[in-house]
């Protein structure tokens, strides 16, 4: 935490059960006012890319457009949403079946949640005092 700066203080409970507009715009400012929030992209985007998730996407959203199955980035990129929380609800992996019989799998590796949830942690160290209630 910067000296210059009032600490936050989060209590564990309290994150757990909602945090307040007011608390959530002060650790937004606190994390965009430095390396936060670009940090933690960085983590996530890297755990994504060594899992393979970002390729299976990647897959996925080019045989979209080249099934037809979509015309603009906007329909693929809310197909693609919908397929990952659909995974995600129902911890299925590669359910999605294209029209050539090819499964997807977008299911957001367990790793990739494990290390982002430490990333977000660690920042949020940064800037705000944790306390275990």
């Amino acid at each position: 935490m910067s000296p210059s700066t009032k600490p936050i203080t989060l209590l564990t409970s309290e994150a757990q059960n909602h945090l307040s507009l007011d608390l959530r715009n002060n650790i937004y400012a606190a994390l965009l006012s430095g390396d936060g929030i670009r940090n933690i992209e960085s983590a996530l985007d890297r755990q994504l890319a060594e899992s393979g998730f970002k390729d299976e996407l990647r897959r996925y959203i080019t045989d979209l457009f080249r099934s037809g199955q979509v015309a603009t980035v906007e329909e693929a990129r809310a197909l693609a949403m919908e397929k990952i929380r659909e995974e995600g609800a129902n911890g299925v992996v590669g359910n999605g079946v294209n029209g050539n019989g090819d499964e997807y799998d977008l299911k957001i590796p367990r790793k990739a949640v494990v290390e982002g949830t430490k990333s977000v942690r660690r920042e949020l160290e940064k800037v705000c005092e944790i306390v275990e209630d």
